[in-house]
């Protein structure tokens, strides 16, 4: 298992929503071997659009990837808007 903050642990939860046929808060967690609050603060942040590039929707108890964009478009664009503020 990845450590706390550990970029990885966002992957294995988006990896698992893509690929579970029920894409639960429980589900999830069994799949990947992750406690259920590590999950849950996960899906918090793919909710929350806090993830370039990754749009997560919950529809019911279950989790769905709405958007999945090229990263490195997504990492431009927020590199650029930070650049506009300094």
């Amino acid at each position: 298992m990845y450590p706390k903050g550990n970029l990885n642990r966002i992957w294995l939860v988006l990896g698992a929503i893509d690929s579970l046929e029920k894409a639960t808060l429980v589900n999830i967690s069994q799949s990947i071997d992750m406690p259920k609050g590590s999950v849950n603060d996960v899906l918090k942040k793919l909710i929350n659009g806090q993830v370039a590039g990754v749009k997560v929707k919950k529809e019911g108890a279950v989790y769905l990837v709405e958007e999945w964009l090229e990263f490195r478009l997504a990492i431009k664009c927020i590199f650029e808007k930070h650049s506009l503020k300094q």
